[in-house]
């Protein structure tokens, strides 16, 4: 059984005034689609919120990487084995070393290339909102597509990064579309409850994926069932694993 929500008001403060170039970002690209009719209420073309680093970018088990992905020398009641498992982890095929100019580094980045082009050919407007802000545009190259970013925070005095992320999706919820959040870190019971106390009519999902692995198959399958038929109504779903806060609740 999924645990709802309790029934409560909160209230929510937040600092710095990014808004305003945030809604300027969303909004220049908005077209006026014919939007698809739920109970009553149309709503628009879908909205999907895509971190980097442990949701394309994996972070997997060395030890897994080194025997090539195979998982048999684990004991048999090692929680790891179903996370690599063939029907539940998109195994990475892909590999680059992209310098990030601001730390004077380059860092290895492994994704797997079926999982992008699944993400690609969603029916959604896509958009990176990540703390890979200033090299999205490297990631972009990297991984073959065209995704525009979110600024939600300032890449110079990093003003904004605590609470940036959550503001960036409550202010998204004015536009009454259907909303896909993935992320790693962000996708808190906390974070879900701001986004059902605040006032929207479009449903939202949020994914919190095992940073190990990124987005799994089965979180795959789910985003794309949401994407091609949201549910009707203001409903809230996360499904999360890993990082603290393991669970699924909503609808």
């Amino acid at each position: 059984m999924r645990p709802e929500f309790p029934p409560v008001r909160a209230a929510w403060t937040y600092h710095g005034n990014q808004l305003d170039s945030i809604r300027q970002r969303l909004y220049a690209v908005e077209s006026e689609p014919s939007g698809t009719v739920k109970g009553g209420t149309r709503m628009g073309r879908p909205l999907l919120f895509i971190d980097f680093d442990g949701v394309i970018n994996q972070f997997p088990d060395d030890k897994v990487m080194r025997r090539q992905g195979r998982t048999g020398w684990m004991r048999p009641d090692d929680p790891h084995r179903a996370a690599y498992a063939p029907d539940n982890w998109f195994r990475p095929d892909r590999r680059e070393r992209l310098l990030v100019r601001d730390l004077g580094r380059r860092f290895v980045i492994r994704w797997n290339a079926e999982l992008v082009a699944r993400l690609d050919a969603l029916d959604a407007d896509k958009w990176w909102l990540t703390t890979w802000q200033p090299e999205t545009g490297r990631l972009n190259r990297a991984l073959g597509v065209d995704w525009p970013t979110i600024r939600w925070y300032d890449p110079i005095t990093r003003d904004g990064i605590p609470t940036g992320k959550r503001r960036t999706i409550l202010d998204a919820l004015k536009q009454d579309r259907p909303i896909v959040w993935l992320d790693d870190e962000e996708t808190t019971y906390n974070a879900g409850l701001a986004i059902q106390t605040t006032p929207h009519e479009a449903p939202v999902l949020g994914v919190g994926p095992d940073s190990a692995i990124g987005v799994s198959r089965p979180q795959m399958d789910l985003i794309e069932d949401f994407i091609h038929e949201p549910p009707a109504g203001p409903v809230v779903r996360f499904e999360t694993a890993g990082d603290g806060h393991e669970g699924h609740w909503g609808f």
